[in-house]
């Protein structure tokens, strides 16, 4: 008996723990500084795709939300599942590594995406200028040297008292 007390209360603890963790996606790296090309304007990668994602009405940038698509994909398409694996995990005997591992591969497949829609050029995002296109020689929004698309990742972190910790 007192080994199935001991089970439920690890569940427990186990599923409540999962509303502490939080995923975190987009150019979150400490140093997020452009390697040197022949044509650099000097901002670094995070703030060029806060650029990208918002757009600049001044500088006639329109706005190509990667990060916002990649978030609702996940929240549309991935969420419920990964939650739910983690759920019956948890019932079937996981431990909180489990839990993380799968978590992580949320991240990952999110990762993916949001590095997709950059390098796929589907028509998702809005085109160039016809300035900038000329410039590039092809019409392939936020893709140059491919730095923005490979900045982009994903964090697995979890909140303790209110602090973040990367896990």
């Amino acid at each position: 008996m007192a080994d199935v007390v001991r089970r439920l209360e690890t569940e427990k603890l186990l599923l409540d723990s999962l509303s502490e963790y939080v995923i975190l996606i987009g150019v979150v790296q400490k140093d997020t500084t452009r390697k040197k090309v022949v044509a650099s304007v000097g901002l670094t990668n995070a703030e060029l795709m806060f650029i990208h994602e918002n757009g600049s009405p001044m500088r006639r940038i329109p706005a190509r939300p990667v990060l916002e698509m990649t978030i609702k994909h996940a929240t549309d398409e991935m969420f419920d599942e990964v939650v739910n694996t983690c759920v019956e995990g948890i019932l079937e005997g996981w431990t909180q590594n489990d839990v993380e591992k799968e978590l992580k591969k949320m991240c990952m497949r999110m990762e993916t995406y949001a590095r997709k829609i950059i390098y796929d050029n589907d028509g998702r995002l809005a085109p160039n200028a016809p300035a900038v296109a000329a410039k590039k020689k092809g019409n392939h929004p936020l893709f140059d040297t491919g730095q923005l698309a490979r900045s982009i990742t994903c964090e697995l972190s979890k909140v303790n008292s209110g602090n973040f910790k990367i896990i």
